[in-house]
This record gives C-alpha cells, sequence and structure tokens, in this order.
C-alpha cells in the first residue's frame, strides 16, 4: 500500500471523515478544515503508525499531503 493509501486510511480513522479527493495537492488546513490542534493529533497518529518522529521545525513545512508523503517517504 503506498504511503498516500496510508495516509488516507490514517485520516479516515482519525477524523471519521472519508474525503473523495485526497491527493498529494490536499491542504489539510484549506482542503480538509483542520485547525492545528487536529493536524497536531493526525501527526502523532502518522508518527506511531509509521515509526517515525517528526521534529517540530519539520511541521510547519508540512502544509499538502504531498509534503507529508515525501517526508515520511524520505525518513521512514
Amino acid at each position: 500500500m503506498s504511503t498516500l493509501e496510508q495516509l488516507k486510511n490514517i485520516f479516515v480513522e482519525y477524523t471519521g471523515n472519508d474525503v473523495d479527493n485526497f491527493s498529494e495537492d490536499t491542504v489539510f488546513t484549506v482542503d480538509m478544515v483542520m485547525n492545528s490542534f487536529e493536524i497536531f493529533g493526525l501527526i502523532c497518529e502518522v508518527e506511531e503508525h509509521f515509526g517515525i518522529e517528526i521534529p517540530d521545525r519539520e511541521l510547519m513545512k508540512l502544509v499538502t499531503v504531498g509534503d507529508l508523503v515525501k517526508f515520511i517517504d524520505e525518513n521512514a
């Protein structure tokens, strides 16, 4: 299963919402209408699932799902 597919599953499980147009271009705060608290919780789920730690300095760079996919693929 691709990183993108795994992230979609994590998002659906975390929020209880399905996203029809979940892609690497999806913006967390705009397309998924998530606030910073919700994004932080999602990031915690992602870290646990992939067995990685995302440093605070990297969090602000993760604007789109594609940014997160790239980070995971480079660090997992």
